[in-house]
This record gives structure tokens, C-alpha cells and sequence, in this order.
């Protein structure tokens, strides 16, 4: 066809009509229906889009076409809008309609397959606006309709009225109270909002939103004025009407934000009145918060009467100003609670608004006074104030949540923290400033009267607990005196443990340096003294604990005499480790109670234990263990048994290396202790399970560390001991020991002075070593002291003289070392000395030919020496110049007689 000759088709009406009742009742169901009526859209996605269509528009879009109109008439998308609406109904406007509530949607959409009969036809391009005659009727659908024909009018009112407060919200026969204004205020929000889009035409959300808060403004100026009048009365009749003003208040509180026209509060307002802005419904709050007598009186205490002076320089905390001024704030604080608890709503939660304010107007102006005046004493007074002020505030959130019930007691003490909190950062700088000064200074006094001690050339006697009974003891005390409240402890007075006359380590109220303590029994501050909340462990009684641990000394040891010019246990202190302690528990404690300041200020508190751990880990090991340890190993290295005084006691000789084992002991108590300090102290607030923490692997590096110098030290002193033991069998061996005179008895029941002393001195030592070091150690140790002595005594041996009959009496000796070698339980040794000892019958055989066959028989050293080692130990024979030859041609062969001719 030619395309002059094509000509369009002329629109024309084609009416069309409704589905038939068959149809409608089964394309009428939910959102599980998921057919691809759209193209590639499922009817849910299609559902979704249309409930963002203004309600006066959909009757528009259902027109489009017939899938669109199936999905217009789903009451599931009716529901939607009606639940978003969240009518509240009137009593003076009786609407049957909207004050029933609807049946559930599967009664709905099962009523909706009864047949009908199809309604007239729809003209696709009559006006579109909800009209009755264009609606289905359906229940939800009916619902919405009817709550915009009651809403149409007054949206027109409230925008072409001047004045707010002369429209048909505030003037209507339904809304003579101030009640229904505000629920019909509510019932307009709500469909303004964009989740029900419920506005007549030409009215949008930007230009309805203002009026809508200026009648809300209105509504809360009256619930403002009518609340005010009801304050002054005390009784139940006021706080009922106070109550239901300060409820419509709070429901008043979804206007902002569903106009999105909320209002924000001034930078300066604290932070829950900031909230309140926010969130709306704030005016009678703080209309009441303004009308409290406590925030317009002048402050009733002085924050410098909790600074007192306990000698003429250092000035202490005196906690009974602060307890003062706390039991004033808490009658305040149940009183007002009280009253709140009646009359505002729970979930607005104005307890923590009103604890806040108290916060801010009063206790933040008596504790930056307090914190100022302590800080310009010294910086010890000030960490005690500030942790000791929050200890003792902290009966307020306890007082807040006696009234009102319903609070979180952790949030509640989050809101009192916050003065704490926001000064936090500058506390911990000044904790961790004053813990790095004070254990440097104690560690230096310690070196400073420790170079006292060897200028004087004083004795220095510190006893150590050695048996495992002692140490259990010791370490229970410690538990005790550690776990206790929280002591006021002298910064740089010695706490006294281990001393010949020790001092007590206190945590009774007797104990506190100062004297300013009044009837009541509150004293003045140094520590954590007055058992804040928090700082107590459950399992600790609460009466004073007392370390005071006198030590005996082993009795193996009460023969030694002090080496001069000082005793190597003097290197470490158990006093000056208990101090280090004391001074990090002190801090830790302070540290404890501020994990309750919140989430991001207890990561900052774990963080400042973590690096104050660290500072006293780091200041035992590197200024105290470790050069203690080091001193001790060049003492016992300089120490040279010959120039030493020739006693009666072989152990006498060897005084450093008794010293040493005392100072190991030493070395091991404080590791316990630091252990049972790490445990139980500064493990609640480190997390000790996480292994990448830096006080763990500080505390495993001071351990060993620890270890490492014990290892040092046990090896120098084994050297030293067998250095001690060859110069007892050069000096205590006489020449006729072995190689008696012609007719001298001898008693070979006992072994010779040499071989007694060297193996009792061994015994003593091994003993000691056997109680500080573990088993592997005690291995390689035991097999270091062995090997030396075997290689001690083959040397000596071999330069002795030996007669026949003395040969008895070196079996004896040897049959002794053997039998000391035996108590080590070290199987290579005693097989190594089980062979020395069968190298005595070489010397009480007289017949050179069954000495060579004892020589040439590996079984007699148990293949330990080859024949010609054997063979050395003949040359110490007396008469080995007479034998010799003979012994040589029967061992090799070589017969001069015999074989050589001389011409």
C-alpha cells in the first residue's frame, strides 16, 4: 500500500469493564503472589512501587490498565497506608468507620471472593481526585478514604488561616479540647508524612510541614502553661493532670522528625537536652528542669576542704568533705526522681536528662575546683582526687535508680561519668607520668643505699623463704595483703617484708599517714582507703591485712659467714619488688573504677593499665633483677678460693655461690609474687587472654629474663663450685694419703678429708640448686658438675703417687664419689663413674703381667678409655719406674732379654 494512502486511526472512548466476580475474587491476594504481570517485574516489586504513590494519584494509575487496576484494588496495599496512618480516633467525633478497628487482612481478602455484581464502567478521562463513585469498596480502602475526607478540610484551614490557632485543628466541634488537638495534630502528621503521602491536591509535604510545627508549637505552649499552674501543688489530683500534660507533651515528639522540620538545639546545650531537641516533646522538660530550686542556689560546699596536709609539704585527700556534699546531692537526687518518676513518661527517660544537668550546673563546678586546688599541691594528690571524687559520686546513679526503676544502672553512671570522662586523657598523662617517676626513684634510692652499703662495707642480711612451706606461707600472705581493699600506702616508705625486723604492710584505717582522721572514722587519702565501689573483691574479708613473714634461714646455711664487703642475696630485695608493686597496684586500683566512664573511655583505661604494667615489668627486670644478677655473677666470678681464710667447713669456701642460691631464691619469690600480682590485680583490667596484649609479652619477657639470668648465674656458680672442689682436692689431699708410710695402718672404711669435704660441699650445693631451677635445668646442670668432676679427678689421679697399700684407700675415695654421683640420678654419669671406680684395682695388683691384661680388657672401663688412657693411670704408681718395662712387653710384645742381641 502506498503510504499517501495510509491515514491514522481517530481515538476513540472504549470502555471497558471491571473483571468479573470469578476473576477478581482469585487475582485479589497478597504480595506471595509473584506473577509476572510487568514484564520482567513481579507483582511484589509493582506493589512496592505503587505504595510510593500519593494516595490521590492512585486511582489515576489504577486506571492505566487492567494488571495496574488488579493491583490498585489489592486491599494488602490499602493495609499498608492504613497501618502508616496510625489513626487515633476521637470521642467527640463518633465515626464508626474509623474508631472500629479493622478486621485482619485474611478476612479481608477472603470476603473479597464473594461474587458481586460489575460495577458501570469507568471513564478513563473524568477527574481523577478520590471520588466515591470511583472507589472500590473494599475495608482498608474505606478506612483511608474516610480519614482523608475528615483531614481534607483541615489541612485547607490550616493553610489559608492566618493564624494557626485560628484554624478548624483548634477550632473544630471535634477538637474542643486540648487533648483531641493534639491526637488530630498527631492523626495530620502522619498523613502529611511521606509514609502515608495522604495530602489533597496542591498541598505537598514542604509547604504543609511549617504549619503543622507552628500548631505543635501552639499544643506545647499550652501543655507548657497548664503544667506550670499544676506545680506548685503537692497532690496526687496535680500530678495525674501533670502526668497526662507531660504525655501529650511526648507524643507530640513524631511531628519533627515525620515533617523532617526538626529544630536543633544550641552547641552549648548538654547532650540529653540536645537529644530532647531532637527528638521533640522537649518543652515541658525543660520548663521543669528550669523551675528546680537546686539549679538556682548557689553551690553549698567548698571543693578545697577535701585537701589536707599531712605534714608541712604533702597534702593528702580528706574524703569526708566529699561524702558531705554527696549525701546532700543524693536527698536531691531521690526527691526530684521521685517526682519525675510521676509524672513524665518512663520511656522519655528525664531521670538522666535531669542527673545531667546536676552533672553539669553542680558537681562539674565542685570537681574542677577540686581537681585545680589538688593539682597545684602535686600531681599524687590529684590522681587520688580524681579517682576517689568518681568513687565517691557514684552513689548517685544508685540513688537515680532507687526512684525510677526502670533506668540501666550502667547508663545512669555513664551520664554521671561524663565530667570524668571528658577529662580522662589528662588524668591518664598525669597517672602514667607519676608511675614511670616513682619507680624510677625507688629503684635508684635502692641503688644509691645498696653503693652505701659497699662503701661502708656493712653487712647486708636479708632472709628468704626456702623450703616450699616457707614460700606457700609467704605467697599466701601476699595473696591476702594483694587482694585486700586497697591501702593509703606511703609513696617511698618501705613496706618491710622479708626485713630481720620487718614492717607491716597495712590496709587497716591504723596504717594511714595521715592524721587528720575525724570521729567518724574517715581519714585522709593516699591510696584507695575508703573501699569505693568497685575497688572490693568479693572473696576478701574486710578487716586489715597484714604481711609480716619472719624467715628463717636454712639450716644448711647457718654455718656460713658472711662474705664481705656485702652478701650477693643483697643484690635483689624483696622489700624494694613489693614497693614496685605497691606503687603499680595503687595505680591499677585508681584505674579500676573508670572502666564504668563507657565503652570508648574503658578501651583508654585498658589501654593505660596495659602501658603501666608494662612501665613495672620493664623497671623490675631492667633496673633491678637484672643488675642485681649481673653484680652477683662478677662477684662469683672474682672469687678465688685460694686467697679466701682456710676454716674447718669446706662450704665456708664457697660463700658467694651459698649467696647466689639465696639470691636465686630471692629471684624466684618475686616472680610469684609478680605473678600472683599480675593474676589478681592487673588481669581484670588487661584481658589477659589476648596474647598480642604488651603487658603479656612484657611479663613473658621479664620471665625470662628472669630465667635467663638464673641460667647465667647457676653456670657461673657451677664453675665456681668446681673450681672450689679442685682446689679442696689440691689443698686437702695430702701426699700420704695414698702413699702411706711403711707400717702405717689405715683405716679405708672412710674415704680421705679431700674426698669427704669435696663431696659434702657438692652435696650441700646440689641440694640448694635442686631447689630453684626445674628439672630440665637440673638435668644440665647435674650433668655439667659431673663431667667436671671426672675430669677433676682423672687429672688428679694421675698426679698422685700411689703405693700398693694407698691404692686401697683410693677405692675408698673413688667408691665415695661414686656413691655421690649415684644420689644425682643421672644414668651417663654413673656409668662414666662406675668405671673410675674400676680403675682403683689397678693400683693394688703387684703382677705386671695381669696388670697389662687388666689394661688391654675394655670391659674393666666399660669401653670408657682406650688401653693406652688405661695406661696413664699406671704412671701414678709408686713403683711404676720398676714395673715398667715389664708391664710394656707384656702389653707390647717388646722383649729386650730376649729378642736383642748386643755384639
Amino acid at each position: 500500500m502506498a503510504l499517501e494512502a495510509w491515514t491514522p486511526l481517530a481515538p476513540t472512548r472504549v470502555p471497558f469493564e471491571l473483571q468479573d466476580d470469578e476473576t477478581m475474587g482469585t487475582e485479589t491476594v497478597g504480595l506471595e503472589d509473584h506473577v509476572m504481570d510487568f514484564g520482567p517485574f513481579p507483582r511484589n516489586v509493582m506493589m512496592q512501587v505503587l505504595d510510593n504513590v500519593p494516595v490521590t494519584e492512585l486511582p489515576r494509575v489504577g486506571q492505566c490498565s487492567r494488571a495496574m487496576h488488579r493491583l490498585y484494588k489489592d486491599e494488602t496495599l490499602w493495609k499498608w497506608r492504613f497501618d502508616r496512618l496510625a489513626w487515633e480516633g476521637l470521642d467527640d467525633m463518633q465515626d464508626l468507620l474509623l474508631n472500629t478497628p479493622p478486621p485482619p487482612l485474611e478476612t479481608v481478602l477472603a470476603q473479597a471472593k464473594v461474587p458481586r455484581k460489575p460495577r458501570d464502567t469507568v471513564n478513563l478521562l473524568s477527574d481523577l481526585e478520590l471520588q466515591e463513585s470511583t472507589l472500590p469498596i473494599h475495608p482498608y480502602f474505606e478506612r483511608v478514604r474516610r480519614a482523608y475526607i475528615v483531614l481534607k478540610p483541615l489541612f485547607h484551614s490550616l493553610m489559608a488561616q492566618h493564624s494557626t490557632s485560628s484554624s478548624l485543628l483548634f477550632t473544630g466541634p471535634a477538637t474542643k479540647t486540648l487533648a483531641a488537638q493534639c491526637t488530630m495534630l498527631r492523626n495530620m502528621t502522619h498523613a502529611a508524612s511521606t509514609l502515608v503521602k495522604a495530602l489533597p491536591p496542591g498541598l505537598s509535604l514542604d509547604t504543609v510541614a511549617p504549619r503543622i510545627q507552628q500548631a505543635a508549637t501552639f499544643c506545647e505552649v499550652q501543655l507548657r502553661t497548664a503544667f506550670a499552674a499544676l506545680q506548685e501543688r503537692r497532690d496526687p489530683a496535680a500530678d495525674a493532670e501533670m502526668r497526662r500534660y507531660a504525655s501529650l507533651a511526648w507524643s507530640l515528639r513524631i511531628v519533627p522528625p515525620l515533617c523532617g522540620c526538626a529544630q536543633p538545639a544550641s552547641a552549648e546545650a548538654p547532650d540529653r537536652e540536645r537529644a530532647l531537641y531532637s527528638d521533640g516533646g522537649y518543652a515541658l522538660v525543660l520548663a521543669h528542669l528550669a523551675s528546680r530550686p537546686v539549679f538556682g542556689n548557689a553551690l553549698p560546699h567548698n571543693p578545697e576542704d577535701s585537701i589536707c596536709f599531712t605534714s608541712q609539704s604533702e597534702a593528702a585527700l580528706d574524703t569526708k568533705p566529699i561524702i558531705t556534699f554527696v549525701s546532700f546531692l543524693e536527698g536531691v537526687v531521690r526527691e526530684e526522681g521521685a517526682l519525675i518518676y510521676r509524672v513524665f513518661p518512663r520511656e522519655q527517660r528525664v531521670e538522666l536528662v535531669f542527673l545531667e544537668k546536676l552533672c553539669d550546673d553542680l558537681v562539674t563546678e565542685y570537681i574542677s575546683g577540686l581537681f585545680q586546688h589538688a593539682l597545684s599541691h602535686s600531681p599524687f594528690t590529684y590522681l587520688c582526687a580524681f579517682s576517689q571524687s568518681y568513687a565517691q559520686m557514684l552513689p548517685l546513679a544508685d540513688a537515680m535508680v532507687e526512684g525510677a526503676p526502670h533506668l540501666d544502672i550502667a547508663e545512669t553512671k555513664q551520664v554521671l561519668g561524663h565530667i570524668w570522662a571528658q577529662q580522662l586523657e589528662e588524668y591518664i598523662t598525669q597517672e602514667e607520668a607519676w608511675v614511670a617517676r616513682t619507680l624510677a626513684q625507688v629503684c635508684e634510692r635502692w641503688t644509691e643505699e645498696l653503693a652505701q652499703t659497699v662503701r661502708e662495707h656493712r653487712e647486708a642480711s636479708v632472709p628468704t623463704p626456702h623450703s616450699a612451706a616457707e614460700k606457700r606461707s609467704f605467697l599466701s600472705k601476699f595473696k591476702g595483703a594483694i587482694m585486700a581493699p586497697a591501702a593509703s600506702l606511703p609513696r617511698s616508705a618501705s613496706l618491710g617484708i622479708g626485713q630481720l625486723t620487718p614492717s607491716r604492710w597495712q590496709t587497716s584505717r591504723e596504717s594511714s599517714p595521715n592524721p587528720a582522721q575525724d570521729e567518724d572514722g574517715h581519714e585522709g587519702y593516699l591510696g584507695l582507703t575508703d573501699q569505693p565501689t568497685g575497688m572490693e573483691d568479693q572473696g576478701t574479708e574486710k578487716e586489715a591485712a597484714t604481711l609480716d613473714v619472719p624467715f628463717a634461714q636454712s639450716p644448711k646455711l647457718r654455718s656460713a659467714s658472711p662474705i664481705r664487703p656485702l652478701q650477693l642475696s643483697a643484690m635483689l630485695s624483696i622489700d624494694i619488688a613489693m614497693e614496685l608493686i605497691g606503687t603499680t597496684r595503687m595505680a591499677l586500683q585508681r584505674l579500676e573504677p573508670l572502666h564504668a566512664l563507657g565503652p570508648s573511655s574503658a578501651a583508654r583505661v585498658q589501654q593505660a593499665a596495659i602501658k603501666i604494667t608494662v612501665l613495672f615489668f620493664a623497671t623490675l627486670n631492667d633496673a633491678h633483677i637484672q643488675p642485681g644478677f649481673k653484680n652477683a655473677r662478677e662477684q662469683i666470678g672474682s672469687y678465688d678460693p685460694a686467697r679466701q681464710e682456710m676454716t674447718m667447713h669446706a662450704a665456708e669456701h664457697v660463700g658467694p655461690l651459698i649467696l647466689f642460691f639465696e639470691l636465686v631464691q630471692i629471684g624466684d619469690t618475686i616472680q610469684q609474687m609478680t605473678h600472683v600480682f599480675f593474676d589478681k590485680v592487673a588481669s581484670p583490667l588487661l584481658g589477659k587472654t589476648d596474647f598480642t596484649n604488651a603487658a603479656i609479652r612484657e611479663k613473658k619477657r621479664f620471665e625470662s629474663s628472669l630465667d635467663e639470668s638464673v641460667a647465667e648465674g647457676l653456670s657461673t656458680g657451677v664453675e665456681l663450685l668446681v673450681q672450689h672442689v679442685e682446689y679442696i682436692v689440691l689443698t686437702r689431699q695430702s701426699p700420704r694419703d695414698f702413699y702411706p708410710e711403711a707400717g702405717q695402718a689405715l683405716d679405708i672404711a672412710q674415704p680421705t678429708r679431700a674426698c669427704s669435704e669435696c663431696c659434702r660441699t657438692l652435696e650441700i650445693y646440689c641440694d640448694m640448686l635442686a631447689s630453684c631451677a626445674d628439672k630440665a635445668l637440673l638435668d644440665v646442670f647435674y650433668q655439667e658438675i659431673g663431667l667436671r668432676l671426672y675430669a677433676v679427678l682423672c687429672k688428679h689421679l694421675k698426679r698422685q703417687i700411689i703405693s700398693l697399700n694407698g691404692g686401697f684407700q683410693v677405692i675408698s675415695d673413688l667408691n665415695a664419689y661414686y656413691h655421690f654421683i649415684t644420689t644425682l640420678k643421672q644414668a651417663a654419669l654413673t656409668t662414666l663413674f662406675a668405671a673410675l671406680k674400676r680403675i682403683g684395682s689397678l693400683y693394688i695388683v703387684d703382677d705386671p703381667k695381669e696388670l697389662a691384661k687388666m689394661v688391654r680388657d675394655a670391659t674393666l672401663s666399660g669401653g670408657t678409655w682406650r688401653p693406652e688412657e688405661m695406661y696413664e693411670f699406671l704412671r701414678s704408681r709408686s713403683d711404676f719406674k720398676s714395673i715398667e718395662s715389664n708391664v710394656d712387653a707384656e702389653l707390647y710384645g717388646i722383649k729386650i732379654m730376649e729378642d736383642c742381641v748386643v755384639l
